[in-house]
Parts: C-alpha cells; structure tokens; sequence
C-alpha cells in the first residue's frame, strides 16, 4: 500500500511514497489519501509518529471520490468537518490520548457490511464507520493533524504466526473470522525446568506467595494446577492466584479469579468471551446512536450544508435510555452476529453504556467518537505456571510441549557443583540410574532444547538481536551456599561468572534475560526481596512477548471455552465430526474455518490433531485430542511403567521382554491402559507418529507362529555389554558420522531408531539387533547398517555400512567394501530422515555429515599421532571430500581417494567435442570474433575478462604461463581480441578436447584468474545436456523406480534419478532445484511413504509452481487422490497404476509391467522427444516381417491412451508431431487420429481391426543397440 500524489500542502511523500509526513510548522493541511481502493477484508496497517508541539488526534476515514480526479490546490485544510460535510466521504477522530504513544500502530478493514473496524496496537476498538457503500471503491483517507505528524504504510503483523506459517488459505479463514469481532488476549506460560530436587515447586509456591512446604512430593510428569495474573498498569507487587487443587486459596481467591481473564480454563475463557462480546456490542450501539445524531446524514454520505461542531451533542451519546428491554429491542436491529444473547450478556452491556451515561462530557481531545473506552478493569496478563518433573524418563516426552509463547525458567541448586555429578538419584520404579549429567550439563541440555524446539525471532526488526522464548536463570538455597553474607555473594557471584562463560559463543545466548537470580524459597522471616525482583522482571519481559495482546476471533474464543470444558469434564478426545458440530454451534461454518482454527490450537499446544495434511492414517485424521497433558501420561505408561506386584502374573514373560529388549506384546496394552481399551489403535498410531514406538515384524515365513502383534519402543532398549558381538568394523567398512553440533538428546536418537527399524523391515530386515544407543539392521542381503551413537558429550552418530554377503558383521575377517550405491541410499535416508524430524519436531535441529581426518595430527591429550580415542578425532565435511580430490585439515592437505571409493562417481562436466571448429589464427586475419563465426559465448567472455585483467595476469602472462614462445605471441598480439585469439589457439591446438579445457583452467588457476575460472565452469554445467525426466520418488521403491528408469533411457529419454544422477558430494537440495527446472517432464512415483514425506512433498509443489507436466505413476496401492497437501495437485491428473501386474484377466506378470513402461514412455512422449540416434552394440536383431499395420507398430499405445481423457489428448496434441510421429514416419504410416485411440483394444496376443495388406520389405540383420522404436516394437 501507498501513498497517492495528491495530497495536503504540508504533506511530503518519501521516494517510495509509503511514508506521509506533514511539516513541523503547521498542524494542519494533512490530507493524504491510499493510492488504491481498500478491499473488502483487507487490513491495512499504519504506523504513526507524533511530536508534543501541536494538540489533537489524526482523522481517518474512507472516501468514494477518485483522488486523482481532485485538485490539491482545493483540498480543505481540515478533514473534519470540512470533509466530512461532502458527499462521499466518512470521516472520524481519533483522541491523542490514543495515538500519542511511540510506535503507534493503527489497522483498519473494510467488512462486506459496510463497516469499518479499528485496532490500536492490536486491540479492537470497534466499528469506524457505518453504513459504508460497498458496491463503490473506497479510498482510504488520512488527515494527519495535531500531535500525529506522519504516517507509514507497513505490512500487518497482527495475524499470529501461526496462522501465517499455515499459508494464505489459513490466514483468509482467520481474517473472515475477524469479521464478527475479535478480543485482545493476554497470556502466557511460565515453564520451571530443572533437575529433580532443584527447587522448582517451590520456586513456584515462593513466586506465587505461598508458604514454604517442606513436605513437597516430587513432580511427577508436568504439573498445571497453578494458574496467576498480573497487572499490565498498576503495582507489580503481588500474582493473583487460582490454583486447581488447592480449595483453601481458591475459596479465598474466589473472586479474584472471575477477573483473571483467559486462564487456560473453562472458567476464565467464559468471562473472557462474556465481556468481550458485550463491549462489541455496546461499542456497536454508541456508534449506531452517534449517527443518528449528527444531522443531515444519510447511509451515502450526504451531509447539510451547515457545519456541525465536533463536540456538539458529545454526551448526548450516552443519556440514551438504558432500560433493558428497550436495550435488548435496539440490540436485535445490530446488523452483526449477535441476534440472541443471554441475559447476563444484556447486563453487561447495560452497565457499559450507564458508566458511559455517568462519565457526562468529556474532555476535548480525549476521543470524541466514543472510541477511546477505558476498560472495566485494568488489563491483566494471565500467567499459567507450569512444572516440569526433573526425573530422566520424562526428558523425551517433555519436548512435545516446549514452545515459544513461554517465558522460561532454568532452575538449579546454588549448593551443587556445577562441573560435578550430583548425587545420584535412582528412578524409583527402575531402579536405574538417572542422573549421568552434571549440573552445567543439564542447564545446556535444556536451554538448547528450548533453541532447537521452539526459538523464533522476537520481532521483525533489522536490528533484533533478541531470541523468543526469554530464559531466566535461577539459582535456589541460597541461603544455604554459606552462612556469612558476604562470602555467600561472592561464592554466588563466582557460580553466575562461570554459567556466563560457558554460555558464550552457544546458539542460545540470545535467548538468556540478565541478571541471573539467586533466590531462597524458604527465608527464615520475610519474602526474599530478590523474589520480587524476579516476579517483576518476569512481568516486564512476559508483557513484551509479541503474541500477549493479540486478538482472535470471539468465535473461536467461545470454541476454546467450550472444548476446555470438555477437557476438564474428563473428555480427553472427541472425532472430528464432534468437534465439527462444537464449532458449527458457534457459527463456525465451513471445514475451511473448523480446519484453520484446529491447526492453530494444534500448533500453539492448546489441542493435538493431524488433519488429512499431515498424515495419511484415518484413525489420526479423524480424532481430536482435547488434553495433551492426558496423552503425554499415556505415553509415559508405556515407556516407563513396571509390572504389578503380584505373586501369579500370568504376563510375566511378556513384561520381561518388555523390560529387558523393549518389545511390547499388544497383549500387556490392556493391563498398561486399563481405562483405555476400545481406543488403542489410535493411541499407537499416534505413538508412531511421534515416533515413540514401530511395529515390530515377524520372520519372513513365520507369520502363523505370531500370536499378537508386537512393538518396539526404543527408550526401552536395553544396554549391549560386549560390542565384539554386535560387529567387527574393518577397514573394508564404509564410515561416515552425523555431527549433530553439540546437541544429540537421548530423545532425538530414539526417533532416529524408530525411522530406521521401519525402514530396514520395508527392506525385508527381520530379527535386528537393537539395544539402547545402537542399531544394526538389515539393508540387503548383502549389506548390514549399523548406527551407533557416541558418547553423550560429543553429540555424533556412527554410521557403518557392512557387506556381509560372505562374513557375518561380528567377523573380522570380512575384506570386501560395501557397493557405493548401497552406502549412497543409505545416506541419503538418513539425510531425508532428519529433514522430517526437523519439519516436525526440531525446527533448529543442526547436523553435518563427516569423515573422520586420516591426517595423522599429533594428540596432545594423549602424546600419540593418530589418536583413535572418540574425543581426538577431527573430520572433514563429507560433501567437500566428495567435491574435491584434495582438502585441507588444520595439520596437512588430504587426498580424498579413500572416501570416494565408497560414494557413486559424479558424472564429470565436460563440453561436447570438439570444443571448437577447426581454425587457425591465420584465418581470423587480424579480427578473429569476426571472421570466424559461432565462438562460444563462455569463450568470448573469458576473453574480455582476461583482456580486462591486471597486466601479470592478462593473456601476455597467461601465454608465457602456457608455454607459448615470444614471436607467437606477437603474432597473437596483432588481432584485434588478442585474448580470443589466445584461447582459440591454445584449444585447437591442444586437441580440441575436454582435456584441452581443463589444462586451461589449470594454467587459469595457477595464474590466477578465480573469476574466469568460475565462468568455464558454469558453462560446463549449463552446457551438459539436461535429462528431459526428473523421477521423484521416496527411497522405498527405489528398485523399481531403477527399472522404470532404465525402460525411459532405453527409449531414448534422459532421466534425473539422484541416486544415478550425482554422486554423493552433490548438494542434494541444489540439485533437486536444478534437475526439475531444467526436465521437461515430471515422473511422480507414488506411494504411501511418499505421500508422507516432507521432502517429496517440496519436489512437487516447486514441479506445480513451475508449470511442469507432472505424470503420476503409483507404485504401492494407495487412495486417490492421495491424502495431504499432494492431493491438491494431483486430484486432477490421471495416473498409471504399476500395482496388480499379473493378476486374473491379464496377461502374465511381465508382459503386463511391458504394458505398464509403454503407457509411462507414451505419456512422456507427449512433452518430450526422444534421442533415437542408433550406436552400435552387440544386440542382434533377427530379421522379422515388419508389421504391416500402425496398430501393430504401437500395440503398446492401445492401453496407454485408455487412461487418458480427451481432453488430456487435444491439450497435448501439439506435442505429437514431435515425438510419436516422428517415430511413425519412419515407417511410413500417418500419425492416427486421436479418436482412433479409443477403437483399439487387445487381449492377449488377439488383436482387432483393420490391416494393411501392401508388402513390407524384411529388415536385414544388424548389430544396434536398442532404441525408442525398438522397445515400442
């Protein structure tokens, strides 16, 4: 949005006529106007500046008159009421009260009844302007007057992220939810993480006013009983408290909780939606009143001649009747949602408009229009605490709640060494050990969860240098450090001084609010003054977070009351039809809004629901989980829960197994889920969606013997005590690591675990050895994977792929390397892996893939060359290596030979030879860009570069570089372009090869001249012929798509397949990039997992967007369309099924997979050309009678057209002359019409239809490799 260039004298434009600024000297002449009409439902956002020097607000309104039509010469000197006397224009004031403060920002819409709706840094004021004419354009109009002296047009903010993150789709159904009002929301969680035993509850209790219990029990899980509120304006002194299982505060804080506002529970999110629906409507009605009266005014704008004072009948707004049943008659005749409303609503908004009706006259500036309400009560900001259990068993399920609209609290024991173990604590149920971290540790473990799960950037701001969620560290017991004050403060000061230290340099120092706190939950007297301190720093920086304040609709606020009170009723999930009709109650309508509105309770930790887009498994799709607390403890039952003590268990074995190698028997579900036994399928399938546990399969041929199924859960794996028996790495192995730079929790590794359990028994792997940290699993049956995770301090994963074809993995005799393509599929799992974990879970997720440095670099810690020890090594980074033939380590240079031996060779770039038509310099007599035509662009522009070159690099130093002898470079020096005629010599007579190129650039390099060398290389690359299909596909299928792919190249179609097409140095993402814009056609080969997955899921939409054919091909059975964010591109194409080859009715398994490829080449054909040059080969073809009819020569193409419609035909036909029927020339036939498509059939070998009976010459035999013609044939 901009300016338009008609506007007020005193006003100046910026250049990019988005800022209007009106001259200090003067306070008025301040018209400005949009430069485009205003939409319906669009938000335009202002920011205004102010100066103390003038009095009186800005006036803002719309007008019908075109701007450009008016002259600036008789533009009015005030908006108001000079303006708002003509015909086609609505004008307001604003108080200065209002617009006064820094930073001021002001957001209007223009809603489809005609109204105008105004919010001021984020808070809805209520309706502008009434009664507007939509069928007209409406201009926005500024009268930038008094105290406001400029205004900037700046995008809106106001929609939560989340809701933007959720696309444009989302962002419109939450702005028509807008629509019939919002309320500003100020809330927020304060999260108390720390070891067990650091003082957390307490802290709490201390916070809150409550007294010291030193009788508290251990957290256990997440406790959410405390609920506080604090003053936004007044003293910070005291948290009002509402606490859910303390009866004795809450019959004492009764009624200080009806005032907390949305508190998270069924309670306050009533009160919240009852006093913002009455102050929409009272706010409704007083600008209803308003109009009627000021004089003259009608519904178009029209106006009497006679001028009307501002200030005229300001009270009179107010001394209307405020008798209920007249209020409730004049709220129906609201052209707005609030048709029927309870009694107690009607109350309220009596008591509004009476303390208006008793305010009497206002003073002048204060808001004149009845916009600038003071609030029933000082505005509070709502506090939900929330306590974190320290126990280890917790750690993985506890991330699943670590979001950014959170103020954090790090809290740790002031008595315990930070660089020491504590004591260790003994899990109570286990009896293993919990604690294996020390204090500094654990507070680095946990502030980097916060960064890696939940950091966002805390404004928009250039210069924001600050990290959203804020961090507070807090030190308990002080007292109890030392008895002498002032040795205590120091001793403290000692422990902060090394907290800060080691936090320097980490990815979360942004995080992190100054000072630190050291506090005593239990004073021997009166409350610690630094526990105020804290309370009141929490305040300020919970205040500031950019999500307090912000408004949502009111429908969706009365849908948040309403599935609160569900939860707290003890309903823990409903379907989503129920949820469904929830919503349509509050005239939610349309699953566009109900599905908007659920993604963003989902994402901000309100609700769980993974809709259609998120996963392909009805059961998800179609639950709503209304209590995440409630399902997070039903995780915890099986991850962490013991057999009961009883003398005859009738599971015992199934509880051992469970116990010992984290295989869980569906038989022990009903004991661990007792409560929950009719909705098990939905819990483990969310449980495999979070990656908690995977189906565990039994031994191929061995069904019959399985009884119940079974699971493995990986946090239950048990410890391996002797590694000799799980392998024996060789040097013949393949090795790589994942760095993940200095975070790798338990947690993330489990999940990696998980992925590749599943992914191994895709694979045919059965029986894997599984233990806690480590995974060896089935690849192939030649290949064995192993991944093992390092010490806990150096946050890496080891990866060894292991043939195995003629030793087992626990022989150390095995000397055979692994086949590179093997290595390359699995690292690429791995990659695709990790990108879904950090979609999905880990946003900050970190890693990179590396070999470890043979350099030989002396170990100082151990006084030895090529120290083996874990903590020694150093690497290289696994796509340089692959890039490169030498890299550099800090101690020495490094041939990376060793490492490309196990990764696929890169396709070297070289241009096509010969480089250049044969010439000499003799032939370009003196002007050789001239006389010899069609030099390659590249070639002429390292000429001008080399030409333009410091003179001890320019081509002179170039040719003495190269050898030349002086009286040929005079000769050269005689053209004109001596630098062309340089590289045109050097190239013809070198060879005019590739390798003629490449010495080039050795000499380019040597010299040197990084720019030129730059520009051949991009030339090579562009230079290479690009492959005309890009097979996306996920690694599940990748043999088949290997043998779909070999029938394309075979019939003369270049294909991008990246496990073919790079090697393993390529930079995936970049090359993805470069292989689909540069295809011509896009071969989708669907499945579920490929549906699901992240990554194919990008492939496709960069496909869409790019307008490239897309040809899907399903590959496993799967719905159609498939479910998730595909469906909207695909649902429209037609597909080639590959599932049921060889079934009843067809014709053997692989001649109806021939019939498949044929349909996918002739589909192709239709956008590309095929490359049917023949080259010799050894394949013979026997002489055959050609066939004497073109059905015959395209038997292959009968079935293929069945799948298309013909429409699809006529809109491709413009590629047929290209491809097919260059194909059918060669035998003579004319292309066919395209309805004789639909006439042609098969069963069998039997074919029907006409023949052509002329006489066709025999083919003589020859030796040819096989071509397009010949696969058709």
């Amino acid at each position: 949005m901009r300016f338009h260039c008609t506007h007020g004298s005193a006003v100046r434009l910026s250049s990019s006529s988005s800022t209007a600024t009106r001259e200090e000297d003067t306070f008025c002449n301040g018209l400005a106007f949009s430069e485009q009409p205003i939409k319906i439902n669009q938000r335009v956002c202002l920011e205004l500046g102010s100066l103390s020097t003038w009095s009186g607000g800005i006036r803002i309104g719309v007008t019908s008159s075109n701007p450009s039509k008016l002259a600036p010469e008789e533009l009015p000197r005030f908006a108001y009421p000079d303006l708002a006397n003509r015909q086609g224009f609505w004008v307001r004031v604003l108080g200065e009260s209002l617009t006064c403060t820094p930073d001021c920002r002001l957001t209007v819409y223009l809603t489809s009844f005609g109204q105008v709706q105004l919010f001021i840094n984020g808070q809805h004021k209520g309706a502008l302007l009434l009664g507007l004419p939509t069928n007209q354009n409406l201009w926005l109009l500024l009268d930038i007057y008094g105290n406001t002296n400029k205004a900037t047009f700046i995008q809106p903010d106001d929609v939560p992220k989340e809701i933007q993150a959720r696309g444009p789709e989302v962002v419109e159904a939450y702005e028509q939810a807008c629509i019939w009002g919002t309320q500003s929301v100020f809330r927020s969680r304060l999260m108390l993480v720390g070891q067990e035993g650091a003082g957390k509850t307490s802290l709490k209790r201390s916070l809150l006013g409550q007294c010291h219990n030193e009788t508290e029990e251990t957290t256990e899980g997440i406790d959410l009983s405390a609920s506080c509120s604090f003053s936004l304006t007044s003293n910070r002194s005291s948290w009002k408290l509402a606490i859910k299982g303390d009866e004795t505060v809450r019959r004492e804080k009764l009624l200080d909780s009806v005032d907390l506002g949305v508190l998270g529970n069924a309670e306050g999110l009533e009160e919240e939606y009852i006093r913002a629906v009455a102050a929409n409507i009272a706010q409704e009605l007083m600008a209803v009143r308003r109009e009627k009266a000021e004089p003259g005014q009608t519904a178009g704008g029209r106006r009497d001649s006679v001028k009307t004072d501002p200030t005229i009948n300001k009270t009179m707004n107010f001394q209307e009747s405020v008798n209920k049943d007249d209020l409730l008659h004049e709220m129906k005749t609201l052209p707005s949602m609030h048709q029927e409303v309870p009694d107690h609503v009607v109350d309220l908004v009596q008591e509004i408009l009476q303390q208006k009706k008793n305010q009497g006259a206002r003073k002048d500036g204060e808001d004149p229009q009845g916009l600038a309400e003071k609030q029933l009560q000082e505005q509070r900001v709502v506090l939900n605490i929330w306590d974190f259990a320290g126990q280890a068993a917790y750690y993985t399920t506890h991330q699943v709640f670590l979001t950014h609209r959170a103020v954090y609290c790090i809290v740790f024991n002031l008595c315990d060494d930070l660089t020491e173990n504590r004591p260790e604590s003994v899990d109570k149920t286990s009896g293993k050990n919990n604690n294996t971290m020390t204090t500094l540790q654990y507070m680095d473990f946990w502030m980097r969860s916060i960064h890696a799960h939940a950091a966002e950037n805390s404004s928009n701001k250039v210069d924001n240098t600050q990290l959203s969620p804020p961090i507070f560290i807090v030190g308990t017991h002080r007292d109890s450090v030392h008895p002498d004050p002032e040795v205590r403060d120091q001793m403290v000061e000692e422990k902060f001084a090394v907290i800060r230290e080691f936090v320097l340099g980490k990815p979360y120092v942004q995080h992190l609010v100054l000072p630190f706190y050291a506090v005593e939950n239990a004073p021997e007297s009166e409350e610690d003054p630094k526990l105020n301190e804290l309370r009141q720093d929490v305040e300020r920086v919970a205040g500031q977070q950019p999500y307090v304040g912000e408004h949502l609709p009111l429908k969706w606020l009365r849908f948040e009351q309403d599935f609160t009170v569900q939860a707290d009723a003890g309903v823990n999930f409903a379907s989503f039809d129920q949820v469904y009709e929830l919503a349509v109650n509050h005239r939610i309508s349309g699953p566009a809004e109900v599905k908007a509105l659920l993604q963003f309770y989902h994402d901000i930790g309100s609700l769980v629901h993974y809709g259609s887009q998120m996963t392909s498994d009805p059961v998800l799709s179609n639950t709503v989980v209304l209590n995440p607390q409630w399902l997070i403890s039903m995780f915890h039952k099986v991850t962490a829960s013991f057999p009961p003590k009883e003398q005859w268990n009738l599971l015992s074995d199934k509880w051992a197994q469970l116990i010992d190698h984290g295989v869980l028997d569906e038989s022990l579900l009903p004991v661990i889920w007792s409560d929950m036994s009719d909705h098990q399928p939905f819990l483990l399938a969310l449980m495999s969606k979070f990656d908690l546990i995977c189906p565990r399969l039994p031994p191929a041929g061995q069904t019959y013997r399985q009884t119940s199924k079974n699971y493995y859960v990986p946090m239950r794996f048990g410890s391996y005590k002797d590694k000799k028996k799980v392998y024996a790495q060789t040097v013949h192995d393949a090795q790589f690591f994942v760095d993940f730079g200095g975070f790798l929790p338990d947690g993330l590794f489990h999940r990696i675990q998980a992925r590749v359990i599943s992914w191994s028994q895709e694979h045919g792997g059965r029986d894997l050895f599984l233990a806690r940290g480590l995974a060896r699993v089935f690849v192939d049956p030649d290949h064995d994977l192993l991944l093992e995770m390092c010490a806990p301090h150096l946050h890496r994963i080891k990866v060894l792929v292991m043939h195995v074809k003629d030793k087992e993995a626990t022989s150390s005799k095995r000397n055979s390397s692994p086949s590179p393509h093997v290595v390359a599929k699995v690292r690429n799992f791995l990659e695709s892996c990790l990108v879904d974990l950090r979609s999905m879970w880990m946003k900050r997720l970190a890693y990179n893939m590396c070999f470890v440095c043979p350099c030989g670099r002396p170990c100082l810690l151990h006084n030895q060359d090529s120290c083996q020890m874990e903590e020694c090594m150093h690497f290289l980074d696994l796509d340089e290596c692959l890039s490169n033939q030498v890299v550099c380590c800090e101690h020495r240079r490094v041939k990376t030979d060793a490492f490309k031996k196990w990764f696929p060779e890169s396709h070297q770039q070289e241009f096509k030879e010969p480089i250049l038509n044969p010439v000499t310099i003799e032939q370009g007599r003196g002007n050789i860009e001239r006389n010899i035509p069609n030099l390659p662009s590249w070639l002429k522009g390292a000429a001008k570069l080399l030409n333009g070159a410091p003179e001890n690099q320019g081509w002179i130093a170039l040719a003495q570089h190269m050898g030349y002898k002086q009286g040929r470079i005079d000769l050269l020096n005689e053209d004109l372009n001596p630098s062309l005629a340089l590289l045109t010599d050097w190239i013809v007579s070198s060879g005019n090869t590739a390798m003629s190129v490449d010495v080039l650039l050795h000499h380019l390099q040597q010299l040197p001249a990084p720019d030129i060398v730059e520009l051949i290389t991009r030339a090579k690359e562009t230079e290479l012929e690009r492959p005309q299909l890009f097979l996306s596909y996920q690694w599940d299928v990748q043999d088949e798509v290997s043998a779909l792919r070999d029938h394309l190249e075979h019939a003369g179609f270049s294909c991008w397949m990246d496990i073919g097409q790079m090697g393993g140095g390529d930079q995936l993402s970049a090359k993805i990039d470069q292989g689909i814009r540069n295809c011509k056609v896009v071969v989708a080969c669907v499945t579920p997992k490929y549906t699901a997955s992240h990554l194919c899921n990008r492939e496709l939409w960069l496909a869409d967007l790019l307008h490239k054919p897309i040809i899907p091909v399903i590959m496993e059975t799967v719905s159609w369309p498939p479910p998730g964010g595909m469906a909207v591109i695909l649902s429209q194409l037609v597909y080639i099924n590959m599932k049921g080859v060889g079934g009843h009715g067809g014709t053997g398994i692989h001649a109806d997979l021939m019939d498949k490829y044929t349909e996918v080449v002739q589909r192709v054909s239709l956008h590309a050309e095929p490359d049917l040059t023949p080259c010799l080969d050894t394949t013979v073809v026997v002489p055959v009678e050609a066939p004497t009819h073109m059905s015959d020569h395209l038997s292959g193409y009968r079935t293929s057209m069945s799948s298309l419609s013909e429409v699809d035909f006529h809109r491709h036909s413009s590629h047929r002359d290209s491809s097919l029927d260059m194909m059918l020339s060669r035998y003579g036939d004319a292309p066919p019409d395209p309805a004789s498509f639909n006439t042609w059939s098969h069963q069998g070998s039997t074919r029907t239809g006409p023949r052509n009976t002329a006489h066709r010459n025999a083919v003589p035999q020859a030796h040819v490799k096989k071509c397009a013609v010949c696969v058709v044939l």
